[in-house]
């Protein structure tokens, strides 16, 4: 008796972890139990919680399987265009170009393998990396905190609601390391 209302507890618990089954009721139903004994196991053993570790690591996964095929992707597409590159170098070694027009077909054939590598490592065709239009955006995050502060000052006269408002800023802002003098969490106290 005991060892099947084990397996029925586990039964209960794949349903609702799974999400085959929503509530309690629903799971009562199908397993042939109350729905307050669903409810019990759901409480003591902290299904909710359980169902959120669940779904916190498939998503983890689901990210984690997504930058390795784009690496795998990536990769394959650097290859490529060092390929393509290699052969167009050999074709030139080979031949004399005198046409103009041949030229700059063969110049858009390496713009073009240039921008796929580029590309293929994580870089903007402008040059740029993800590192300096993260620190762009930052940037610009910051005028916008710079520009608001700046209002509040001006148009809030009263000095308690300003610090109010200083507060919610500063804790909602993440904390940084370099934090200097001048920034923004000064300024806002001021």
């Amino acid at each position: 008796m005991r060892k099947s209302h084990t397996k029925i507890a586990e039964e209960a618990r794949r349903l609702y972890l799974t999400g085959e089954c929503e509530t309690n009721r629903e799971i009562a139903v199908r397993l042939g139990v109350k729905p307050h004994t669903i409810g019990r196991w759901r409480r003591e053993e902290d299904w909710d919680e359980l169902r959120r570790k669940v779904d916190r690591r498939a998503a983890e996964m689901f990210v984690e399987k997504i930058a390795s095929d784009k690496v795998s992707l990536n990769v394959r597409h650097y290859r490529m265009w060092e390929l393509l590159l290699a052969n167009v170098a050999d074709d030139l070694k080979e031949r004399k170009v005198g046409d103009i027009r041949e030229l700059e077909r063969l110049a858009a054939i390496l713009d073009r393998a240039q921008k796929g590598q580029r590309l293929a490592k994580g870089l903007s065709l402008s040059g740029e990396n993800e590192e300096a239009i993260r620190a762009q955006a930052e940037a610009e995050i910051r005028r916008v905190i710079d520009t608001f502060i700046d209002s509040v000052k001006e148009h809030v006269p009263d000095e308690e609601t300003r610090d109010a408002i200083r507060r919610h800023i500063l804790e909602s802002l993440p904390e940084e390391e370099n934090a200097g003098a001048g920034d923004a969490r000064d300024a806002v106290g001021q």
